[in-house]
């Protein structure tokens, strides 16, 4: 029997298209899983496959088309070349622009680390001019949300980008970034990226995310331009380049690598004066917070982003320096996570400005952050298994009782990175402190503390949340 698919009854049509739609949303987490990770210019059309069954539909008929052109064009991707400016063109041209709410612009340059391949110096036009176009006029895409940008390193082998950024000095002037940028193509195409973004006036689009952040220093990152266009945005979102080196060995213990990224408050967070949400996601090989070679210092300053109430952190020690931001923020935050972040106190570390959890707690406690009412802690196991305790040891079995007895009690993280840049769970130092109980006692004060401020939020009709700690 012979049936036209528009004929179907309009609820059971909605019902095939919502189920098309929870698929695509599974798909969508899965490709969200992997969007730290570095994106090859060669494969990035792998997440269009996110929205493949609604696309076929929408190919089957102009009713379709018509109906599912939301879904469809919600997201889409500007790759550097001619033949996606021009399509992506063609969309901000017609009457589907008011359908695209996120952009994710992947940078690619030509040539790889070696500066003997002639594209790698091919740094004039690095940017199509479709593409300069449209990154300057975002504003044709008149119901845009979020903006991401994701330049990946521009070399497949990190290796060789850390070959390649060791012949640069550790401390660039100025002129030595404009150099570096007429005979480097990914240098030059992430300076001329940020310079056509910041010739949008009065961006109307408020989220703005940057992917696998390269620590290298642009020009632009100087240019008040730039520095106005950063203030204009609400929610701002960052995660670090970095990968392995060599056996083991990270780019982070590279000489020169950590100097851009102890930057990041001079290009990016003294500028962000409308923040209220502020994300520094997946640092896992960075290790911001503490002093030290291997250690690159937290770029959270008091006096920046003076309207913040929703921070999250991944991947960081907790410091003095953190503890004076959040404290400088107490008017104004409400929402904080810690996803994966230690203490670290052990002499290994050659550090100056470790401190216990019990410090931070307590000095939160202390200064009253009377609308803070979510606090979420989420410790994971560190994947190594090096110096693991063995499962005889007394410690370690007394802890798994106790834990098992009291699940509110919580054995807190305590960290060192060795010279090779990887991280290992300081054991002995985990073991001290969960029997010490201070780092527990100063939670449980603050938890105490924020739950208040969530049943007076509830009380007010403003929303509750409350806190916890998972692990």
């Amino acid at each position: 029997m012979h049936c036209n698919l528009i004929e179907l009854p309009a609820e059971l049509l909605l019902t095939i298209i919502e189920e098309l739609r929870k698929n695509e949303d599974v798909k969508r987490r899965v490709m969200d899983e992997k969007k730290y990770d570095y994106v090859d210019p060669e494969t990035h059309d792998e997440s269009v496959k996110v929205y493949h069954d609604l696309f076929k539909l929408s190919c089957t008929c102009s009713y379709f088309r018509n109906l599912l052109a939301p879904d469809i064009f919600k997201t889409v991707k500007l790759i550097n070349d001619e033949k996606s400016g021009s399509s992506l063109s063609t969309v901000a041209r017609s009457q589907l622009n008011v359908h695209v709410k996120e952009l994710h612009f992947i940078g690619s340059a030509p040539g790889e680390a070696h500066s003997e391949e002639a594209a790698f110096s091919d740094t004039e036009g690095i940017l199509s001019r479709c593409v300069d176009g449209l990154l300057c006029e975002l504003r044709r895409f008149p119901s845009l949300e979020r903006l991401i940008l994701n330049f990946g390193s521009g070399f497949k082998n990190p290796c060789e980008w850390s070959w390649k950024t060791n012949n640069f000095p550790n401390d660039e002037t100025p002129e030595q970034n404009l150099e570096a940028e007429a005979s480097a193509a990914w240098r030059a195409l992430i300076s001329t990226t940020y310079s056509a973004l910041a010739r949008n006036k009065l961006p109307h689009f408020k989220h703005f995310e940057i992917r696998n952040f390269i620590s290298e220093d642009v020009s632009t990152y100087n240019h008040a331009v730039f520095h106005d266009f950063l203030s204009h945005f609400e929610t701002f979102t960052l995660s670090v380049y970095s990968k392995n080196r060599v056996a083991g060995w990270l780019l982070d213990t590279i000489e020169r690598y950590p100097p851009p990224v102890g930057k990041l408050d001079e290009y990016f967070f003294n500028h962000l004066a409308n923040v209220t949400t502020l994300s520094i996601r997946d640092i896992i090989n960075e290790h911001f917070g503490l002093d030290g070679r291997i250690h690159t210092p937290l770029p959270l300053k008091v006096d920046q982003m003076p309207l913040l109430t929703t921070l999250h952190l991944d991947y960081i020690f907790v410091s003095p320096e953190l503890t004076d931001f959040l404290v400088d923020h107490k008017d104004t935050l409400e929402e904080m996570t810690l996803r994966d972040c230690y203490a670290s106190t052990g002499p290994g570390n050659r550090i100056g400005n470790g401190i216990y959890w019990a410090q931070l707690f307590t000095s939160l406690s202390s200064a009253c952050l009377t609308k803070l009412r979510c606090f979420e802690l989420v410790i994971s196991p560190i994947s190594s298994s090096f110096r693991k305790p063995s499962s005889v040891d007394e410690r370690y079995k007394n802890v798994r009782t106790i834990l098992r007895k009291d699940p509110r009690r919580i054995f807190f993280p305590y960290a060192e990175i060795y010279s090779s840049g990887m991280l290992f769970q300081d054991w002995d130092e985990c073991f001290v402190a969960f029997f010490k109980g201070e780092d527990q006692r100063s939670w449980d004060q603050l938890m105490g503390m924020i739950e208040g401020n969530a049943k007076e939020a509830t009380t007010s009709g403003s929303k509750g949340v409350g806190s916890q700690a998972q692990s």
